[in-house]
């Protein structure tokens, strides 16, 4: 709930981003962005540390599809994509990749690549 608080809604982020229900819906299901089902509300809610400036960070596509390499099963709960998002990471030196996203989303997105996309005979 206190997550939720701050992501945006389905009209917030069309207005945001000069779309239409629809494209949004397609984005969504496409994971050009992240959007959270939240059961409270029954409304798919979105995360603003994935907007800038009214626009979607450049990034966060690519970002998503690190996430479906290596997870591709967490797409049945995207709440588990957010944990991530919102966890210190080592490799950020224990900042959280959500608020790294707003100065330098190409760290992000290079530590998410390091961290899912090794080879997997290099895990311990």
């Amino acid at each position: 709930m206190e997550l939720a608080r701050n992501y945006l809604s389905g009209q917030a982020v069309q207005s945001a981003l000069g779309i239409d229900a629809a494209t949004l819906t397609v984005w969504r299901k496409q994971r050009r962005l992240l959007a959270v089902w939240h059961r409270p509300i029954n409304e798919w809610l979105y995360p603003d540390f994935q907007f800038r400036d009214n626009a979607l960070i450049r990034e966060m596509p690519d970002l998503l599809a690190v996430y479906e390499t290596y997870y591709s099963h967490v797409w049945k709960n995207t709440w588990g994509i957010v944990e991530w998002f919102m966890s210190p990471h080592l490799l950020l030196d224990s900042e959280r990749p959500a608020d790294v996203m707003a100065r330098d989303p190409q760290q992000v997105l290079t530590v998410a690549r390091t961290e899912f996309l090794q080879y997997p005979s290099t895990f311990w």
